[in-house]
This record gives structure tokens, sequence and C-alpha cells, in this order.
């Protein structure tokens, strides 16, 4: 299962994708300004995989060097393939 977050950290939809998330079990998949979920010291003791699109992570200007190690940079076409291929997709947050 995977859930979507285009909301940056300090929103509130932004907090109820990443709990949503952990309590499910889910994997994240960042979007838009959801990506800055992903710098060092956001993601607290998520445990799952976390995927970054590319193409958003470089338009916010963040580098891969401020990202948390456990951060999988994709691109459009993995992101397709990604969802397809998923069990389920929960929500856009």
């Amino acid at each position: 299962m995977f859930v979507m977050i285009k909301s940056a950290p300090d929103t509130t939809d932004g907090a109820l994708g990443l709990t949503l998330a952990k309590e499910s079990g889910a994997d994240l998949i960042l979007l838009q300004n959801g990506v800055y979920f992903a710098k060092k010291e956001r993601l607290g003791d998520f445990a799952r995989t976390v995927y970054v699109l590319d193409d958003d992570k470089r338009l916010r200007g963040l580098k891969d060097t401020e990202m948390d190690d456990r951060v999988k940079i994709i691109d459009y076409d993995k992101l397709t393939d990604i969802i397809t291929s998923g069990e389920k997709v929960t929500g856009m947050f």
C-alpha cells in the first residue's frame, strides 16, 4: 500500500498523510511540496520505503545531500510503475 503526500510537512494534510502511512504500514510517495518530508530529520521513526519525485525535489531547490538516507529518488516513469504495480494507493494528502 502507498500513501501519496503532496502537502508540506507544516500542514494538517501533510501530517495526516504521514500518520496514516505510519499507522497502516504503507510506503510513501512524496510529490509537490510533500518532498520537504524527505529532508533529514523530517520523517522521524518512519520505517517504510520513501519515494521522492526528482522533478519536484529539484524545482524546490532540494539537494541530494539534504535528503534522508531512506529516500529513493524516482522519475515519472518509475512513479507510474510503482502506482500501477501497487496493491493499493490510499489518498493524496
